[in-house]
């Protein structure tokens, strides 16, 4: 039932309203007749109608000031002017601010009626909308600390703040932090459990997680695919405290599942005081879990170790990652060793721990792999050598150990390099050769015109079709035109001037000359001794 309020200084006019309309066909009931703008708004502080039918010329508050202040109160009021002919444009006005619709004096009932009926009918969806809303709700919170997780600084203000209100989300906390839970086997799970017990399987680590994680004052948790993403606020009196107690928590559910065939990895995320950079928080808790790359045997990542305090804030330069990629590229193998060696001295002298040269070393290895993989170069054996060496780094006991397989990384490069530059000659090479084969009748065929084909300079390209097929480029256009002639004139009647026309000459002359210095005796002679 739709309650409605009629508002108008003019007794007559409303009594007409009340009286011709038939509300209960509406599923409406007339509560509140008001002959005032200020005591309709009195009256709906108190009891607030779902539809508002007012005039607009009223003496102490005219309809639009009243019908903005009712919207105030409540956005999803249905409101209805009615006008003087000499105030219609006035009424349209009120669109603007919220009104939902309008009509003109003398009031049609008829038309008046239909008005209620279409207000009842967008009430009756905004309900069913607002239930719907209302269901989503815990959708709409784990999308909330979903885009949290991912938008940054500012922006995430920006895009949540509104929804955190709307949520009614307190996350007042000294500090935050993100810890995830990667089961590293997700795969392996899903093809032997099938995909419903392995959701099961989830929802019971995030059960034991919850029950974990009661001692915080506050936290929340995402359930993804394959891991679950845990957003934690806490009013502790330092960071470390709060930090002691998020490893005693990881510790303990990784022991629930120690023998379980599950294998759970936790990443534990920096501190932040500010809830718009949670999503650093929640990139260095991804970032620490990519360690377990380098430490098998490890389930518990913390960023700070992952990042280390004197790599952060001392970055390995680009400049010398480029410098030994440059010496594979020259298949310097000298200076290489020279470069390894000086690599080896400066880690080791800087930070005397290994993980800290294997972090490093694998950030380098990524970058000349990059490399080879923007050259079209295959990797693949490469990198599962690298994957392998990198699932047993403890094998090393020296660091000699190490960088000698450092290098012998480094040469297996350059060989690829190698053997990758060869085949990019020769199918260069065999590239003009068929450009050539389909061109040579131009007689405006030159260096430039193939050069600009094979998309390299005209010095760069005879050089190295010289040194590849040990014959210049000209030369092999004009082997090209004379074998073409060749077959003209053993097979055909045409011309010499035809031929030479077809084989790219520009005379008949040039072509007789050109023929007999290649052939050793003219075009006519070969025709005859040939035919």
């Amino acid at each position: 039932m739709k309650k409605i309020m009629l508002v108008d200084d003019n007794a007559l006019s409303v009594e007409g309203i009340s009286r011709n309309i038939d509300w209960a066909a509406l599923d409406a009931q007339v509560v509140h007749i008001k002959y005032s703008g200020l005591s309709a708004l009195d009256a709906l502080k108190k009891d607030p109608a779902d539809i508002i039918i007012s005039d607009i010329e009223m003496p102490d508050l005219n309809g639009i000031s009243m019908s903005r202040l009712a919207i105030s109160y409540n956005p999803f009021v249905k409101i209805i002017l009615i006008s003087a002919y000499d105030k219609f444009e006035y009424a349209k006005n009120a669109i603007r601010i919220g009104v939902y619709d309008y009509i003109e004096k003398p009031i049609d009932y008829a038309y008046l009626t239909e008005k209620v009926k279409g207000a009842c009918e967008l009430i009756d969806r905004e309900r069913k909308n607002m239930k719907l809303l209302e269901l989503s709700r815990p959708a709409m919170v784990e999308k909330f600390f979903a885009d949290l997780l991912n938008y940054s600084g500012k922006e995430a203000a920006y895009h949540l703040t509104s929804h955190m209100e709307y949520l009614n989300l307190e996350l007042q906390y000294r500090f935050f932090n993100v810890t995830v839970f990667n089961v590293e086997n997700a795969s392996e799970l899903k093809n032997e459990l099938g995909v419903a017990q392995y959701e099961m399987l989830l929802y019971q680590i995030h059960d034991t997680i919850l029950d974990n994680c009661k001692i915080f004052d506050f936290f929340y948790l995402i359930k993804r695919f394959d891991c679950l993403e845990l957003v934690l606020g806490q009013n502790s009196s330092n960071a470390n405290h709060f930090l002691q107690t998020i490893h005693k928590i990881a510790s303990d559910i990784i022991s629930n599942y120690q023998n379980s065939g599950l294998s759970l990895n936790i990443g534990i995320g920096n501190i932040v005081t500010d809830l718009w950079n949670v999503h650093l928080s929640y990139e260095s808790a991804k970032h620490a879990l990519e360690y377990r790359f380098f430490f098998p045997q490890k389930n518990i990542f913390d960023s700070r170790e992952a990042f280390g305090r004197n790599l952060s804030l001392e970055p390995f330069s680009d400049s010398r990652e480029e410098e030994l990629i440059r010496l594979i590229c020259q298949k310097d193998y000298p200076a290489m060793e020279a470069w390894i060696k000086d690599f080896s001295a400066d880690f080791t002298a800087k930070y005397q721990a290994k993980d800290f040269v294997f972090v490093r070393t694998y950030n380098l290895l990524g970058r000349l792999l990059k490399f080879l993989y923007e050259l079209n170069i295959d990797t693949k054996d490469l990198e599962a050598k690298i994957a392998k060496t990198y699932s047993q780094l403890y094998s090393f006991n020296t660091n000699e150990e190490f960088f000698s397989w450092l290098s012998e990384i480094c040469n297996l490069a350059c060989q690829k390099l190698d053997i990758s530059l060869k085949t990019y000659h020769n199918q260069l090479c065999g590239q003009v050769l068929g450009y050539i084969r389909e061109n040579y009748q131009n007689n405006g065929l030159c260096l430039h015109d193939i050069a600009r084909f094979a998309n390299v300079s005209p010095a760069y390209l005879s050089a190295l079709f010289k040194k590849n097929m040990e014959v210049s480029i000209s030369d092999t256009i004009t082997a090209t035109r004379i074998e073409a002639a060749c077959q003209y004139l053993k097979n055909s009647t045409l011309s010499l001037r035809e031929i030479s026309e077809k084989c790219g000459y520009a005379n008949q002359y040039y072509f007789s000359t050109s023929f007999k210095k290649c052939m050793g005796l003219s075009p006519s002679a070969y025709r005859e001794n040939t035919g």
